[in-house]
């Protein structure tokens, strides 16, 4: 598997909830898509000391990555994401075919 994965971790507001799924559904997926941003994993974390979220975004190459987040798009999503969301964290890994921290 070629290209890297950008890992968010967060933990979402929980007196927001409904707007934030509704957020993330109609609104920043699509998003990242446009971007060229393929995605991954989604995984909810139900017990213990790990943030609530992680989502994975695959992204086919160095040179889309480093526009995406370069980019004054990225910071827009990033801004609108904090407005639901805490603790907010990227990571970018090379890809790999497993899941990834």
């Amino acid at each position: 598997m070629n290209g890297y994965k950008i890992l968010i971790s967060y933990y979402y507001l929980t007196h927001r909830e409904m707007e934030y799924r509704r957020f993330m559904i109609q609104r920043w997926l699509p998003a990242m898509q446009d971007m060229g941003l393929v995605p991954g994993e989604l995984l909810h974390t139900l017990w213990g000391d790990y943030p609530t979220r992680l989502v994975v975004l695959y992204v086919p190459d160095q040179k889309l990555l480093q526009k995406v987040l370069g980019g004054e798009e990225w910071q827009h999503w990033h801004g609108q994401l904090l407005g639901y969301v805490h603790d907010l964290h990227y990571r970018v890994v090379r890809a790999r075919p497993w899941l990834q921290f």
